[in-house]
C-alpha cells in the first residue's frame, strides 16, 4: 500500500483510481487542502530522464511525536503493522522517514531505504532502522561523497566497492553493523552486498567477491531494443525486489532478477503509474535472454 499525504484539491480521483485500476491500496494517504506535489520530468534524447520535485502536500506533516505516538499516527503504525516490509523515499521531511523507520523497527519490519528524491546525505538518525540501502552509482556518491565513476564518467566496480564500504561503515558507527546495499545501474544491471560483505576474499568467475550477487538486464521487446522511457523504472524495480524478497520469500538472486524484468517491462511503456507491469506480464519476461552487467 502506498502511505502519504495528497491535495484533496487535486489528487482524490487518482488516489480513487490507483486503488481501483492499480490495485494499490492507499487508505493509509491522507487528504490536505491546498496544493499538490509535482513532479517535472525531463526526458533526454535517449529516452533516460532526470526530475524535478516540488513537495506539495507531501511535505505537510504531523511533528515526530505525534507519528511515534500521537492519534495523527495512528493509522501509519498500523499499516505499518500490516506490512511485509517497508520502504523509504525522500520526497517526505526527513522526520517522518525516521519515524516510520522506528516503528518498523520496533514491530520487527525490514527497512528498506530508497535514496531518490534529494541529493543530501542519509539522514544520521535514520541509519541505526534501515536494513537495506538501495541507492544507484550517482545516489551513492551523494550519500558517502565517494566518487563512483572513472574519468569517463562510467562507473567503476572499485570505486563502487569503496563507497558502499564507507556507507556499511557509517551505519556501523550508528550501531547497525548488517544493513545491505543494493546498487543499480540503469540498463547494466544490479549489485547486492550482503549484510556481512567486507570487500575480502576471491572473486567468482563473474567478478563477483564473496557475498555480492550481481544481475544483468532483459533484452527489451521493443522494435530497436532501445527504451521507450525509463520514467518510473527504477521505482519499479525497487518495489519489485522487495515485493519477492519480504512478501514473497525468494532470496535474493531471484528477487533481483524478478526486479531486472518488471523494470525491463517499465521501460517499454511510455510514462510512469501507467507502465507498471502485472505479475503475469513478469512471469512471461523471465522467460526472456537477459544481457550486460555491473561494472567489472
Amino acid at each position: 500500500g502506498n502511505l502519504g499525504r495528497a491535495s484533496s484539491v487535486a489528487n482524490t480521483a487518482l488516489l480513487a483510481d490507483m486503488q481501483q485500476f492499480g490495485g494499490v491500496n492507499t487508505e493509509g494517504c491522507s487528504e490536505l487542502e491546498g496544493p499538490t506535489g509535482t513532479a517535472y520530468i525531463l526526458q533526454f534524447e535517449d529516452n533516460d530522464n532526470a526530475i524535478v520535485l516540488v513537495g506539495g502536500a507531501n511535505q505537510d506533516w504531523p511533528g515526530l511525536a505525534s507519528l511515534l505516538g500521537g492519534n495523527e499516527g495512528s493509522g501509519l503504525r498500523a499499516a505499518i503493522g500490516r506490512s511485509s516490509a517497508v520502504m523509504l523515499q525522500r520526497e517526505v521531511p526527513d522526520h517522518v522517514n525516521v519515524a516510520v523507520a522506528q516503528c518498523a523497527a520496533a514491530l520487527g519490519k525490514d527497512v528498506f531505504m530508497d535514496v531518490g528524491g534529494t541529493d543530501s546525505p542519509l539522514d544520521p538518525a535514520l541509519l541505526p532502522y534501515l536494513g537495506v540501502v538501495a541507492p544507484n552509482e550517482s545516489e551513492l556518491t551523494f550519500i558517502t561523497g565517494v566518487e563512483t565513476k572513472g574519468p569517463d564518467g562510467k562507473p567503476e566496480l572499485q570505486r563502487v566497492r569503496a563507497a558502499v564500504a564507507a556507507l556499511k561503515d557509517s551505519c556501523r558507527a550508528a550501531g547497525n553493523p548488517s544493513v545491505e546495499v543494493l546498487v543499480t545501474f540503469g540498463g547494466e544491471g544490479s549489485l547486492h552486498f550482503s549484510a556481512g560483505w567486507d570487500g575480502a576474499g576471491e572473486a567468482a568467475a563473474d567478478g563477483a567477491l564473496p557475498l555480492e550477487c550481481r544481475m544483468g538486464s532483459f533484452v527489451l521487446g521493443t522494435a530497436d531494443g532501445r527504451p521507450v522511457d525509463t520514467t518510473g523504472a527504477g521505482d519499479c524495480f525497487r518495489g519489485s525486489y522487495v515485493a519477492a524478497r519480504y512478501a514473497d520469500g525468494k532470496g535474493v538472486a531471484e528477487s533481483l532478477r524478478w526486479a531486472a524484468a518488471a523494470a525491463s517491462l517499465a521501460c517499454e511503456v511510455e510514462g510512469a503509474m501507467v507502465s507498471m507491469p502485472d505479475r503475469a506480464s513478469i512471469c512471461e519476461r523471465l522467460q526472456g535472454p537477459m544481457v550486460g552487467a555491473p561494472p567489472a
